[in-house]
């Protein structure tokens, strides 16, 4: 299952791995229909439903050996619940690997303030802050094909997370926080230090026992 799915790039690589049965879940209809039009054209076997992925476990006919998620627990506002629900639709010793926004650069995210567009200096670290973010995606703000557009979503603390997790009756296994690739110390000696001060991802797998 692949939670978050949007245009199903995620789904069609886990595809790779031949699994029997596949589900891609997102609340956009829009996302999705591209990630259909993608698998009939790959004539693959999965399917897509538009749901909201927090409650994933309602829509789920059996629980399932893998669950799979990528940057969507930021849009959710209860982790315990998001959790609660993966819990659900995992089988005994089933895993699952989430992707997520990095608590310290999620805490970067403006403060929402109606709709106005937050100026640079507002993107600063108020780590315990859980007040709603607001914010312009970069692909967005430094491409002129797109209108900018406010972004919102919600900030989680590393202590929000395990503690969800554990709540949930769910074994952490494994955290890990990507570095920068080594080669962007030449290419892009900007991005790479940004990347080292403020890490943009973690990922942490997990069994349910």
């Amino acid at each position: 299952m692949d939670l978050g799915c949007g245009s199903g790039i995620f789904t069609s690589l886990l595809e790779q791995n031949n699994p029997s049965t596949i589900t891609g879940i997102d609340l956009s209809e829009e996302m999705l229909q591209i990630a259909k039009n993608k698998a009939k054209e790959n004539k693959s076997c999965a399917r897509f439903i538009l749901y909201d992925a927090a409650r994933c476990a309602n829509v789920i006919e059996k629980p399932v050996d893998f669950i799979f998620s990528s940057t969507t627990s930021h849009y959710i506002e209860d982790l315990k619940h998001l959790f609660s629900n993966v819990s659900r639709s995992l089988k005994g010793e089933g895993e699952s690997i989430f992707s997520v926004i990095h608590p310290i650069y999620s805490a970067m995210y403006p403060i929402e303030h109606g709709d106005i567009f937050p100026e640079d200096e507002e993107w600063t670290v108020r780590y315990l802050d859980r007040s709603m973010r607001a914010y312009i995606q970069p692909w967005i703000e430094y491409n002129e094909a797109f209108e900018n557009h406010l972004s919102k979503s919600y900030h989680h603390t590393f202590s929000d997370y395990v503690n969800a997790i554990i709540g949930a009756g769910l074994t952490i296994e494994q955290i890990c926080e990507p570095m920068a690739p080594e080669k962007w110390k030449m290419s892009e000696p900007d991005k790479y230090e940004g990347f080292i001060e403020t890490p943009v991802y973690m990922i942490i797998k997990m069994k349910k026992r």
